[in-house]
């Protein structure tokens, strides 16, 4: 990093005094400096933050042995006029899942919130075959938070056959501090409309104190009503940029589909995959970006999954346009064994 040292220049102008020439006049009559105004701050103006919105996430897994960095995907942002996000552009690497897409998001009138989210499907959209894709409509309260909302998403069925059921998740609140989220479904092939999911989120400040999302469905192990917890969050005063997204709010993400699975961005963790997991973490909830937190899977007679929960921990490295943001994150986890996923923040 290039260092600058500013030089001193000192310019003097010395003046020979001539006996022919007259000494300028002398001033006596100068008036004080008011008191009443010096060195007082304006208060009429109260200071604004400048938000950096995000432009662009690069996203590496950072294998350890051997010493291996893969890029697993890009996101690539845009907004309207307002800051409202309008698209998000997705692209995976690896061959595995779909090549890219594109994330739509509409809007009624100059609501902030938007109206209607058309996502790619990641699970069924697999690469080089057909891109499907699932809308999402939604209905919020008169303080702009979301009350319902009811998509129609692409199940994998008998393939090739690409089933299309109902989702819909309901929200209330409480009070201040506590969210529940109801999620209803069609879990497998010809069966019927059925709770899939809840949510309980215990938060002040938009800070998540604990985190309980019950699956009721059968998960990839075969069982039925793991749950995943998560708690001892650890905050840090760095802001975290996709919460301050018009978007933001929900524990999951809004622009893709499904997320039936998913806590802050992971949706491989032991409650519903009991091995070693992957460290993911893309949160659009919390406002401030933790340095640690736990989360653990649990069976519906309350057994923690592996006898252990896994800690999470994520290394920061500040911006260099405003130093409370993230340029770079990298996330760890216990039995992601010294394997990381690397986020890089552009704005």
């Amino acid at each position: 990093m290039k260092r600058l040292f500013p030089a001193l220049f000192v310019l003097a102008t010395l003046a020979i005094a001539q006996g022919c020439k007259k000494s300028p006049p002398v001033i006596t009559n100068i008036p004080p400096p008011r008191t009443d105004t010096v060195s007082k701050p304006d208060t009429t103006t109260p200071p604004v933050e400048t938000i950096l919105y995000v432009s662009r996430i690069e996203e590496d897994y950072e294998q350890s042995n051997p010493h291996i960095v893969r890029r697993s995907r890009d996101f690539s942002f845009f907004y309207d006029g307002s800051k409202r996000l309008v698209q998000v552009g997705i692209r995976n690497y690896g061959g595995i899942l779909f090549d890219t897409a594109t994330c739509r998001l509409t809007y009624d009138g100059d609501n902030k919130k938007p109206s209607m989210v058309i996502a790619p499907n990641r699970v069924v959209s697999g690469y080089g075959g057909t891109l499907y894709y699932d809308t999402t409509w939604f209905a919020y309260n008169s303080s702009g938070r979301i009350v319902y909302d009811s998509s129609v998403q692409h199940a994998p069925g008998q393939f090739p056959a690409i089933e299309t059921r109902p989702l819909t998740r309901s929200y209330s609140y409480p009070d201040n501090m506590r969210t529940f989220i109801s999620w209803r479904g069609i879990a497998r092939t010809g069966g019927e409309v059925e709770a899939l999911r809840s949510d309980t989120i215990n938060a002040s400040g938009g800070r998540i104190g604990t985190l309980k999302s019950t699956f009721a469905y059968p998960t990839s192990l075969g069982l039925t009503g793991n749950y995943a917890k998560m708690e001892a969050v650890t905050y840090t005063s760095y802001i975290n940029p996709l919460s301050k997204l018009n978007i933001s709010g929900t524990i999951y993400a809004l622009i893709y589909t499904p997320v039936t699975e998913e806590v802050v961005g992971n949706s491989v963790h032991k409650a519903v995959y009991n091995s070693n997991i992957l460290p993911y973490y893309l949160d659009f909830y919390s406002p401030a970006i933790p340095s640690q937190f736990y989360l653990g899977g649990f069976t519906s007679s309350d057994f923690l999954i592996a006898a252990m929960y896994d800690a999470f921990d994520i290394q920061i490295t500040a911006g260099t346009v405003k130093p409370e943001y993230p340029s770079r994150i990298s996330v760890g986890a216990t039995t992601a064994l010294d394997d990381r996923v690397v986020y890089r923040y552009y704005y």
